[in-house]
């Protein structure tokens, strides 16, 4: 058995307000199922994404719920293979290209649940993305994570911020951190450098001396774990200084948010989740987690309507 994490957000529509009902998930899936191959595949910061839907058969005692997947289609490959000191390039046919897959499914009050493959898949924002550039849901969505309770007590317990660690995808731009966050320049300066690939920043601060630093990271750690930047992130983990009595301690982000690592059955040879189990595994994880999803959910309250387009 493989272990991907399940992480959990909730759709709001596209003034971040949200909706008095469940969005019509299946019609979502058929929609998605019914697009002919040109328009399936669809081209978002500067990724191209494939969206399918996989809706299983029930059987058997344990629940699986249906999936949208969209994979990330790399069709030049600069790869090469190795056997014995002999080397090839990684050829693929006309009609192939390389996927890498992200599983989504959609719970009540909109609940959306994540599992991707690896860093290179797509995201919570590639999601949202594909849904708004299809215009599959009249006037757009957005995705935000689940308030987490424990963060701003960790917040309030930091005297002096001594190092941050951060961790995007190659599907998030650096203008979702804000225009005067210094994890806003990491992410735009690797970007300019390197293009659209998976990006981890760390910063260490001496503990006396840098006061101005200390301060500065942070406020944009603060704004980081507050806002729905938090969201678009693979990892961001702090070490610090107790305001009350000067010891060391770190605090993972993600680790405390709405997110449950689970087994999964891995397809031979593709290093990927079998649709059945990955259908199976997210549900799984919604299960296990639904009080503090629930706990997450009451703590927003605006709505609005919604339509399939």
């Amino acid at each position: 058995m493989a272990q991907r994490t399940v992480r959990f957000y909730q759709i709001l529509n596209s003034a971040k307000e949200r909706f008095p009902n469940k969005l019509p998930f299946d019609d979502l899936l058929d929609a998605v199922a019914e697009l002919p191959d040109e328009e399936a595949y669809v081209s978002v910061a500067r990724m191209e994404l494939l969206g399918s839907s996989y809706n299983p058969s029930p059987s058997g005692a344990t629940r699986a719920v249906p999936l949208i997947t969209l994979d990330r289609i790399t069709r030049d490959v600069s790869l090469r293979i190795e056997r014995r000191r002999n080397y090839r390039p990684l050829v693929l046919g006309d009609d192939e290209t390389l996927a890498e897959p992200a599983f989504y499914s959609v719970f009540e009050d909109n609940v959306l649940a994540v599992m991707r493959n690896s860093g290179s898949a797509p995201g919570t924002a590639s999601f949202r993305d594909y849904i708004n550039k299809l215009e599959l849901i009249d006037g757009g969505i957005e995705v935000v994570p689940l308030a987490d309770r424990n963060t701003l007590r960790a917040l309030a317990d930091i005297g002096t911020l001594t190092k941050f660690t951060l961790a995007v995808g190659p599907d998030v731009n650096a203008e979702v951190f804000g225009t005067d966050s210094s994890v806003t320049g990491f992410i735009r300066h690797a970007r300019q450098r390197l293009g659209y690939v998976a990006i981890e920043v760390s910063v260490a601060i001496a503990p006396k001396g840098q006061n101005d630093a200390a301060e500065i990271a942070y406020h944009d750690i603060e704004s980081l774990a507050t806002s729905d930047a938090i969201g678009f992130v693979d990892k961001a983990e702090i070490r610090y200084r107790r305001m009350y009595d000067g010891k060391s301690r770190t605090y993972d982000l993600l680790q405390e948010a709405v997110a449950q690592s689970v087994d999964v059955e891995l397809d031979q040879g593709k290093s990927q989740p079998e649709m059945m189990s990955a259908a199976r595994a997210i549900a799984a994880a919604y299960d296990d987690l639904y009080d503090d999803i629930r706990s997450a959910i009451n703590s927003t309250s605006t709505v609005n309507s919604v339509s399939l387009s």
